[in-house]
């Protein structure tokens, strides 16, 4: 075997270097040359980084995403339907965020091109608040007009210090961690119906998370008490759910114990399986079925030793398996952000996208930047047309995001009197 040239040992170096520092390759290239962070995970939108490449999609790509175009509230392709064309089916798997406001985003032009499942308004799509429900009539419209299924348009309003939209904090709201059940109840009801009247369907909130001294959830979780939690989530999913606004509850199974935020780099959480079923899991389990059920759930990007203690938990079967097998939920699973996973599992964020697929997840997250979420279209659609990932996968995804579409149309709808 030859010798490696100084050259080729070098880049061998460079590249070793970079796995090592994981979180720092993250915050340097993953996160973009834009320092405006989107509300969801931190990551940043940017052209370039996050182990994009590539050119964007072409016009024959285009062509293939939009191909199916069958109405605001069609029904999910057939198996058959879905092995031929996987591009018309691929990108209703997304939950993307976009740069601009109404006045001068260049989105428009690409929604009209592909039909995302979803939207993910952050900071960065408002000057003042009244242009939000322009905004989003403008993307209803924009989809209805290209025969799009009507994509799910959603925010991360926690409350307190985590909102997108800060300004729009009612008076009195409740702090994160603060206030007994009834006044997050009345919290989250008037959180909801302000979301419902900017044309917000769904909520990625409430935070499930026990808090733990020092950990992520401390000032953002509602308690360090499993039982208060549940209480807590319990109430706001009630809320969200009368308003007619779908809560996407997370992150699963819990960050509450990780050694820090898992959107910022490898957080392992050392609890055992017993440990996280007896705790983490308990606001989960409250609302994973019953009356007061959650319409979604998003996962984490955290590492468990409860599991592989490598794979963060929205890319493993074994975590989603426990949300949908032995919590008995059946709405739909929406992965963390995947471009923040990547800066733990090491992988493009294309993988990604294919490996949460895998697992068992339904709405893949990705908000930005436009580099990225057309690399994981592209590895969607090569997994499918593989077999790698079947129709049938895909089709189960697309009926629980169809569910999801129908439960939050009611956000552009009047609100139901208080039950």
């Amino acid at each position: 075997m030859s010798k490696l040239s100084p050259k080729t040992r070098l880049a061998a170096v460079v590249v070793l270097a970079l796995l090592v520092v994981g979180g720092g390759v993250y915050a340097l290239f993953l996160r973009g040359g834009d320092d405006q962070p989107v509300t969801e995970a931190g990551s940043r939108f940017s052209d370039t980084g996050g182990g994009a490449s590539g050119a964007p999609l072409d016009a024959a790509e285009l062509r293939a995403a939009g191909a199916q175009r069958t109405g605001s509230d069609p029904a999910p392709p057939s198996e058959d339907e879905i092995g031929r064309s996987p591009a018309a089916s691929a990108a209703g798997l997304f939950l993307v965020g976009f740069r601009g406001t109404l006045r001068d985003t260049p989105f428009l032009k690409r929604l009209a091109a592909i039909p995302y499942g979803g939207l993910l308004l952050t900071e960065n799509n408002y000057e003042q608040p009244q242009q939000l429900s322009g905004l989003t009539s403008k993307l209803q419209e924009v989809a209805r007009e290209a025969g799009h299924p009507a994509p799910i348009v959603a925010a991360q309003q926690e409350g307190g210090e985590f909102n997108a939209f800060g300004n729009l904090a009612p008076d009195g709201q409740v702090d994160v961690g603060e206030g007994d059940r009834a006044a997050i109840a009345g919290s989250a009801r008037t959180t909801a119906e302000q979301l419902k009247a900017l044309g917000v369907g769904m909520n990625l909130a409430p935070n499930a998370d026990v808090a733990v001294a020092g950990g992520p959830g401390q000032g953002r979780a509602f308690s360090d008490s499993p039982a208060k939690v549940a209480s807590a989530v319990t109430a706001t999913v009630s809320r969200y759910n009368s308003v007619g606004v779908a809560a996407a509850v997370g992150p699963f199974p819990g960050d509450g114990a990780a050694s820090q935020d898992p959107d910022n780099g490898p957080a392992p959480v050392g609890l055992s399986l017993d440990a996280l079923r007896d705790a983490d899991m308990k606001p989960f389990a409250a609302v994973a079925s019953g009356a007061d059920r959650a319409p979604a759930m998003q996962m984490s990007n955290a590492i468990y030793a409860a599991f592989d203690g490598v794979t963060p938990a929205t890319l493993l079967p074994e975590a989603v398996d426990e949300l949908r097998d032995r919590l008995n939920f059946e709405g739909a699973i929406l992965s963390a952000d995947l471009v923040a996973t990547t800066a733990t599992s090491g992988e493009t964020v294309g993988e990604a996208a294919v490996d949460a697929l895998k697992a068992g997840v339904d709405m893949l997250v990705i908000p930005g930047g436009r580099a990225q979420q057309d690399q994981a279209f592209r590895a969607v659609v090569a997994a499918v047309r593989s077999g790698e990932v079947s129709p049938g996968r895909v089709r189960d995804a697309l009926e629980r995001i169809a569910a999801l579409r129908r439960f939050t149309r009611e956000a552009r709808e009047p609100v139901r009197a208080e039950g």
